[in-house]
């Protein structure tokens, strides 16, 4: 069927129909970049709705090894702008926001989830299990996740009513002062990503580059967490 289908769109191409069929069919034999594309012609081809644009963006993160990329995130918030109760995209943005450290952001969007979720939803204890795991994250000894996690919302409001020169000193020591904890707990993998994160957004590209060849030095003996590292920095769009 998935030949006959094919070989009708190759002579049919702009039929959207063909391709929507098609999509799923490509996720379920495990095509995730074939699906991608097929939701991506039924966009382009019968326009867009929540339900397309939150599956391309699945087929999108699932093609990246779980990795919610810059297209991906923009299809589950253009899914959101046209149906704000759409759970798989919350789900997806959730795990972005756990994927950028932002882990108390992805509690609350997965706490709403499961708060709003149908009795039935099959998909509930898919997101209970990953609250979970970011809960048992946020559990942490609140002065060490204060010093892996940089700036609080405290040190921000602060920071607003300080001069530019003074927010730049504030900020450039507290990326300091985590590139310095990581010359000597080099296993925290959150710690690293977070600090090529700050390099990015201090538009320093150089650093942001040796941070990652660093964190792989520290992490060359975990094969687990350079993978981790690895879809992370691909979702970020760092290489090094």
């Amino acid at each position: 069927m998935v030949a006959q289908v094919e070989a009708y769109l190759n002579v049919h191409p702009d039929d959207g129909r063909g391709w929507e069929v098609l999509a799923p069919i490509y996720m379920r034999y495990g095509r995730y970049d074939a699906a991608a594309d097929a939701w991506r012609n039924a966009l382009r081809l019968l326009g867009e709705t929540a339900e397309r644009q939150a599956n391309f963006g699945e087929a999108l993160v699932i093609a990246a090894n779980d990795v919610v990329g810059p297209e991906a995130r923009a299809a589950f918030e253009r899914a959101l702008s046209l149906e704000p109760d759409n759970a798989s995209a919350q789900f997806y943005l959730g795990l972005a926001a756990e994927q950028s450290g932002r882990i108390e952001d992805a509690a609350k969007m997965w706490r709403h989830l499961i708060g709003k979720a149908p009795s039935d939803a099959h998909w509930a204890g898919f997101v209970r299990d990953a609250l979970a795991r970011v809960e048992g994250k946020s559990s942490e000894n609140k002065s060490v996740a204060a010093a892996k996690s940089g700036p609080t919302a405290e040190d921000m409001e602060a920071a607003s009513r300080l001069s530019p020169d003074q927010q730049s000193a504030m900020v450039r020591g507290m990326v300091d002062r985590l590139a310095e904890r990581l010359k000597t707990d080099g296993s925290d993998l959150d710690g690293w990503i977070r600090l090529v994160r700050a390099y990015q957004v201090l538009g320093e590209t150089e650093k942001a580059r040796a941070a990652v060849a660093d964190a792989r030095r520290a992490l060359a003996g975990d094969a687990d967490k350079i993978r981790q590292l690895d879809r992370t920095l691909k979702g970020l769009g760092v290489n090094g």
